[in-house]
Parts: structure tokens; C-alpha cells; sequence
């Protein structure tokens, strides 16, 4: 029981890796070609990125909690959560209101989250005990 909630904590950021690249690099190109109209592509695809940066927090929060003996996991970990949360809860409304300009920004942040997520599932949350 003890091994389960790291275990948990690393596979909820390896699917998050996993859906974040997804996303971006196979479900939003393919949207965003067939529809050609921007605009709309962003309409269908904004509750996906969404449910994605929610799924996230989630994940993050997880992770932090069973990595709080690592502070560079926890402060990782804190990291992205927020990240995803700026991304769910101010740039993603704010691109569907019309600052498209935001979407850039928002790339950086799936892009720098895709990166972090990746440490953390590959580190774990908690440093491997030495063997004597």
C-alpha cells in the first residue's frame, strides 16, 4: 500500500505527458488543417485543451503529494499544476475571447508542461533507496 500512491503519482503525469503530446502533435494539426477556418478549429479544440489541463492539476497535485520528501519533484510538480491552471483558467478563455495573440503563449506553457511532465514520470516522485 505504501508503493501505491508514487505509483499513481507517475503514471497520472505519464498519461498526462501522453495526452498533452497527443493533443498537440496529432489530434489539434489534423483539426486545425481539415477545418481550415482557425477560428472554429479553436472552438472544437478548446474544450479538449481544457479537459487536458484539467486531467493535469489532477495529475500534478498527485504527483506533489507523493513526492513531498523530493522538493525539486514537489516544486516541480507545483509547477505545472500552475501552469496547467494559467493555461485552463486564463489564457484558454482569453484566446477563446478573441486574444489570439495569447495562443502563443499558450503553446510555450503545453510545450514547457509536455517537458516537466516527462522529467517527473521518468524520475518518480521519490528518490530509489540505496542499496548497501
Amino acid at each position: 500500500m505504501r508503493n501505491l500512491l508514487p505509483a499513481l503519482g507517475r503514471l497520472a503525469v505519464a498519461l498526462w505527458a501522453g495526452a498533452v503530446a497527443a493533443v498537440a502533435f496529432a489530434v489539434a494539426p489534423r483539426v486545425f488543417r481539415f477545418l481550415a477556418d482557425p477560428p472554429r478549429a479553436g472552438e472544437l479544440m478548446g474544450p479538449i485543451f481544457r479537459k487536458v489541463d484539467l486531467f493535469g492539476i489532477g495529475a500534478a497535485v498527485l504527483f506533489a503529494v507523493a513526492a513531498r520528501g523530493s522538493r525539486w519533484r514537489f516544486a516541480l510538480a507545483c509547477l505545472l499544476g500552475a501552469a496547467a491552471a494559467a493555461n485552463a483558467f486564463l489564457l484558454g478563455p482569453a484566446i477563446a475571447g478573441g486574444k489570439r495573440e495569447l495562443h502563443g503563449v499558450s503553446e510555450a506553457v503545453w510545450g514547457a508542461i509536455l517537458v516537466g511532465s516527462l522529467v517527473l514520470a521518468i524520475a518518480g516522485p521519490r528518490t530509489p533507496p540505496q542499496s548497501s
